[in-house]
């Protein structure tokens, strides 16, 4: 098949560190034509016939589409993150799709990076994601540290590596407990990726607009308020019993949302502040698109909207195409930054003719409001301790 020319020169481009540093770590954005590119690379690389791929669930069905598409001749077997303890074969090749994914946390090493080093350790990689390090570069350790051809893979643990210099180490206080804050990595992180690192932006891809987060501040009735202010003291709502930091957190931005899952039933609350604040800015039709991160909000909107999409705030932040929505509302946001920005880049296309505004709505001095600040403005996954703190707990 025939290659758009930022194909072929990233695809030459993993050929080449490949073959001669068996590692190469691809940034680029959603929609680029990344995996088309990586399977024309392993296609051109000589010795390796067969390749592990490991990517997310929903992606699997879009990669071996792609294989398919290629015509690819070589031998690939396609699995999600989870099921890698099921497989334990030699390959020629490993490709992690979406390596933030799923072995990017720290201090303590995942126990699915943990399975990709001991099977895996010496085989060539090919790392793949739009956000590799979306927090700090201290997410760099572990998709490193599980490649024999990287510096990092000397160290035994994420605590020696961070202590070899490559990380200032501060202590914080939480909830009266002193703990170390690995967050505060060193520049020189960043410069031993970077013979491994092959980037492309949006806008080498020709794209016109770049996604812009617009901030709506909706106001919240009376009685919801007071609702809230009952449950922040009480911690109980219905048969909801707040017995830790997560869940006040969890059950506060729910009633905000509407609805409370209780057991394995979703409560209607009753307050529909976000419905008729859509329903007045943007209407109900096929151009409108809706995320939601609570299931049982998403229940409500789905009755209440006849003709936009509804869609989950976590499980479509990848994976799915809306370049033809006009607008995108999120409703209520998921907690993870790596989301977010993934998220945001569901209507990038090069072939997009309107500015990308992409809504995100929240309740002022609320929860929603302090996931916005940690996660859109402060790049940081949201924790319970960041509204806690904020609210004065």
């Amino acid at each position: 098949m025939e290659l758009y020319p930022h194909q072929i020169k990233v695809s030459q481009q993993i050929q080449d560190k490949i073959t001669n540093l068996e590692l190469a770590v691809l940034q680029a954005p959603e929609r680029s034509g990344k995996t088309l590119a990586t399977i024309d690379a392993i296609e051109n690389i000589p010795g390796i016939n067969n390749a592990l791929w490991i990517t997310k669930k929903a992606a699997i069905s879009g990669i071996k589409s792609d294989l398919q598409l290629y015509d690819a001749q070589k031998n690939y077997t396609v699995i999600n993150y989870e099921s890698i303890h099921k497989i334990d074969k030699a390959f020629d090749l490993i490709i992690l799709d979406e390596f933030h994914y799923a072995i990017s946390a720290y201090p303590k090493t995942p126990a699915k990076a943990k399975i990709i080093r001991e099977r895996w350790f010496n085989t060539p990689k090919i790392l793949i994601s739009a956000t590799p390090a979306p927090e700090s570069a201290s997410q760099w350790f572990h998709p490193l540290w599980l490649c024999a051809a990287h510096p990092f893979s000397k160290y035994k643990s994420f605590y020696k590596w961070a202590k070899a210099g490559y990380v200032t180490i501060k202590q914080r206080h939480i909830f009266g407990r002193i703990i170390n804050d690995y967050s505060n990595a060193k520049s020189q992180v960043l410069d031993e990726v970077k013979e491994y690192l092959i980037q492309l932006d949006r806008k080498e891809l020709g794209f016109k607009y770049e996604p812009e987060i617009v901030q709506h501040y909706v106001p919240l009735s009376e009685e919801t308020q007071s609702n809230l202010n009952k449950f922040k003291i009480s911690r109980v709502i219905d048969d909801y019993f707040a017995d830790t930091p997560l869940k006040l957190i969890n059950g506060l931005y729910q009633l905000e949302c509407g609805a409370v899952k209780v057991g394995d039933e979703y409560i209607d609350m009753g307050n529909r502040e976000y419905i008729n604040y859509i329903k007045q800015h943007w209407g109900d039709t096929k151009d409108l698109a809706i995320m939601t991160r609570w299931v049982g909000q998403r229940q409500i909107f789905k009755q209440a909207f006849k003709n936009a999409l509804i869609l989950s705030s976590h499980s479509h932040a990848e994976g799915i195409e809306l370049s033809h929505i006009e607008h995108l509302v999120i409703a209520s946001m998921d907690y993870s930054t790596a989301r977010f920005q993934q998220r945001n880049a569901r209507q990038a296309s090069a072939k997009r003719q309107t500015p990308i505004k992409v809504h995100i709505l929240m309740a002022r001095g609320w929860v929603s409001e302090a996931v916005f600040n940690a996660v859109a403005q402060k790049h940081q996954d949201f924790k319970a301790r960041m509204f806690l703190k904020d609210m004065s707990y």
